[in-house]
């Protein structure tokens, strides 16, 4: 009798530890969009832009692609983009390393000014020791004039050339 009370025990508690296996999984997460791989090159002046930050969002505006150009100027969005028009912007902060304090890491007043000058109304402004190395019609989300019309298949031509002017 007691064999049989230890086998309906074990039974039971491992039910109830496949329940707890299966329950910790949650319920299914919803997917985003479908995506496709994106990539390109972003000139300035003619010249590779290194170290620039390549945004695009989606037709609904409900998702955006991201990538950082290497010092060929050439960059990868990291979760592709959805097809269709998407909106471009990129940006590149130039941040005064000077106004850092290396022992401390970076405080959140200056924190701020970096954040601050990524939205700066033109290319140059000062942003307490940061700015926005490119006009705002490239760089910021409100007010760019670029977009990508994304093909259906993905693309690695994706390509930018701007003016500093």
């Amino acid at each position: 009798m007691k064999r049989r009370s230890r086998e309906v025990l074990l039974t039971l508690a491992m039910a109830g530890a496949t329940l707890v296996v299966l329950g910790c999984a949650g319920p299914e997460q919803p997917k985003g969009p479908e995506t496709v791989d994106v990539s390109g090159t972003v000139l300035l002046d003619g010249k590779p832009l290194a170290g620039a930050e390549v945004y695009f969002i989606s037709p609904d505006g409900k998702f955006v692609g991201f990538g950082e150009t290497g010092s060929d100027g050439k960059y990868t969005l990291v979760q592709g983009a959805v097809p269709g028009k998407n909106k471009v912007y990129i940006s590149k902060i130039e941040i005064d390393e000077s106004e850092l304090n290396p022992e401390e890491g970076i405080d959140p007043e200056q924190m701020a000014a970096a954040a601050e000058a990524g939205g700066g109304e033109e290319a140059g402004e000062e942003g307490g020791g940061s700015k926005q190395l490119l006009p705002a019609s490239y760089s910021d989300p409100e007010k760019t004039k670029l977009t990508f019309d994304v093909p259906a298949g993905g693309t690695s031509e994706a390509d930018f050339q701007l003016t500093s002017k």
